[in-house]
């Protein structure tokens, strides 16, 4: 696990500025990184409008990954109308040349039923396909709709291997699922990973176990605050309620 860690301190360390420098520079790759963050609020506000352009901006710098995010983004009317007829082509065909990207955002599609009909199954398929090929976000969207179908056991170590993968989301919910089941240590373990990676979520996450437990209420407080600096309203809401 130590590896993964050290994976995601190096993601987050390269910071939002430095991808912005590359992205102008013309490196699609970039440009496309720098909107997940914006997209998801990893170390950085949310602005759906500008991780949209991002997108677009990737893809046309012929980078496969960013034209998956580019459809995806389309297809939920993220930053932009939504045309999910135009979007599932798109991603159907990147998914069919091997992109796990494409193939685990058309599940996510498939499994909220925009532009056709919601399909479980096929949604699994797919989402399990770019799992299985090392897409984080597919594993974490894969844990989501395991833990529905009551697969616990099947969630929590979709959601760890997420985590693995580089997905902060997955480290979020891993720490979701641990907490439920009160396992706290270990809950508290992969929220720190995601706050450590810039999930404003994964923050609150720690503050509300260092909270509850009274094991260190200071800092609680203070990754509470980060995380509600970071946008997630909860946090926001915890703090009131703590004064």
């Amino acid at each position: 696990m130590a590896g993964m860690t050290f994976a995601l301190l190096i993601v987050a360390a390269i910071s939002a500025a430095d991808l912005e420098k590359s992205c102008n520079a013309g490196k699609a790759a970039a440009c496309d990184e720098l909107g997940g963050r914006l997209r998801d609020g990893f170390g950085v506000r949310r602005d759906q409008v500008r991780a949209a352009q991002l997108f677009r901006k990737a893809c046309q710098g012929k980078d496969k990954d960013g034209c998956a995010d580019d459809a995806r983004a389309l297809a939920l009317g993220d930053g932009q109308d939504s045309d999910p007829r135009k979007a599932l082509p798109r991603l159907e065909q990147l998914c069919k040349s091997g992109r796990a990207r494409a193939c685990g955002h058309l599940g996510e599609i498939y499994l909220r039923g925009l532009g056709s009909p919601q399909d479980s199954a096929r949604a699994e398929d797919l989402l399990a396909k770019g799992c299985d090929k090392g897409e984080g976000r597919a594993c974490t969207n894969l844990s989501y709709l395991s833990l529905k179908s009551n697969q616990r056991q099947r969630a929590e170590e979709l959601a760890v291997r997420a985590c693995e993968l580089d997905d902060p989301s997955g480290c979020v919910y891993a720490g979701d699922i641990y907490a439920t089941s009160h396992d706290t240590v270990r809950a508290s373990i992969y929220f720190a990973r995601a706050c450590e990676a810039g999930s404003a979520r994964g923050c609150a996450g720690q503050g509300y176990l260092l909270v509850d437990s009274g094991v260190d209420t200071e800092r609680g407080r203070a990754l509470l605050q980060k995380g509600c600096d970071g946008g997630e309203v909860k946090a926001c809401d915890a703090l009131r309620e703590l004064k």
